[in-house]
């Protein structure tokens, strides 16, 4: 992981190749601990479909809520009021999640592999308990639900009353060790790991790829459409402009992050919503002039990239960053960064 500036495009996350060889080895390891016998002599049918089906199918809704909601910065990055040097921009972070659903999507194709390595050359006996439901009927229920998806393609992957019955596990019952429908559950375990895990994990990986494909390609891409008066974009290299802070007396300022400000709107605490409403009502006087004060401690992140690029399309035709410093900041490490960051998006460096 390199500690690229916010905004350039080509900053990725790398990742060791034997990465992958190892998520799927991961997979099969767990398929083997999960499949090893209780010493009642009984797989837990429920306590695997959790395992393998429940738990990663609740990890892809997360996925998805953060593939609809996940404009803010990432959690990691806010926790606890934790401020980490390197901020992902929002290309980088497409390509973080990118990643993260092809471990686990490697990582189910191992469980996967495990399970049918063992259906083959073991004979696997499933069954079921619970100490708080006393009879099969709703239980069957909940799992006929969970089987719809393929129950019109793989029938027996679908579980029945008989089967229940006939796999209910007591340790008081003298019958307990009856096993003639012991592995017949194997049908529906599997068809729920491709559904619940593998089949919204590859769905994901393959969307998020395309997402962050998508904006590697318009990053590098040159602008063609843009008037010739328009502000170059963001990543030229162009000299940095420096004025002193007394000549942006008249101009319009937003804070950045900052624990305490003067006056202006507080952009950078709030969800990204809330800061392109706040802008937007900033906008609405059509300033010429915009200075953005930030905490040189800090480093620079993506959405503030963004906004600045929203101003400079809302015809703002100068903007201006001036870094606050205290006795902690580094000039060869903050004041650097925050420099280049200004040359990267065509702002004015502006001096105390």
């Amino acid at each position: 992981m390199t500690d690229t500036p916010a905004g350039a495009p080509s900053a990725r996350v790398q990742l060791p190749f034997y990465v992958w060889p190892l998520a799927l080895l991961v997979g099969v390891l767990v398929a083997a601990g999960s499949l090893g016998y209780a010493p009642g002599g009984r797989l837990n049918v429920l306590w695997l479909w959790l395992l393998w089906a429940g738990l990663p199918l609740l990890g892809s809704l997360v996925s998805v809520a953060f593939l609809l909601w996940g404009r803010d910065r990432p959690w990691l990055f806010r926790w606890r009021h934790q401020r980490l040097h390197w901020y992902p921009n929002r290309t980088q972070r497409w390509h973080m999640l990118w990643l993260l659903q092809a471990f686990w999507l490697w990582l189910g194709a191992g469980i996967l592999l495990g399970f049918l390595v063992l259906l083959l050359f073991t004979d696997l006996a499933f069954g079921w308990s619970s100490t708080l439901l006393s009879g099969e009927h709703t239980l069957l229920s909940i799992l006929e639900t969970s089987a719809r998806p393929w129950e019109n393609l793989w029938p027996a992957a679908v579980p029945d009353s008989g089967l229940m019955e006939a796999t209910r596990y007591r340790r008081i019952d003298p019958e307990a060790t009856a096993t003639e429908r012991a592995g017949d559950w194997w049908p529906f375990l599997m068809a729920s790991l491709l559904c619940y895990n593998l089949l919204p994990r590859a769905l994901l990986a393959g969307l998020s790829y395309g997402r962050w494909w998508r904006l590697a390609r318009a990053a590098r891409a040159p602008s063609v459409t843009a008037p010739p008066m328009t502000p170059v974009r963001a990543g030229t290299e162009t000299p940095l402009k420096e004025t002193p802070l007394h000549a942006w007396e008249a101009a319009v300022t937003a804070d950045w992050e900052l624990e305490s400000h003067v006056s202006g709107p507080q952009f950078g605490r709030a969800s990204w919503e809330d800061d392109k409403r706040a802008l937007d009502e900033l906008l609405v006087a059509a300033p010429e002039r915009l200075l953005w004060r930030v905490s040189a401690n800090r480093s620079p992140v993506g959405e503030m990239a963004d906004l600045i690029e929203r101003a400079r399309q809302n015809d703002v035709v100068e903007q201006g960053l001036l870094a606050l410093t205290d006795r902690q900041t580094q000039t060869e490490r903050h004041l650097a960064s925050w420099r280049r960051f200004a040359q990267q998006h065509q702002l004015t460096w502006v001096t105390p």
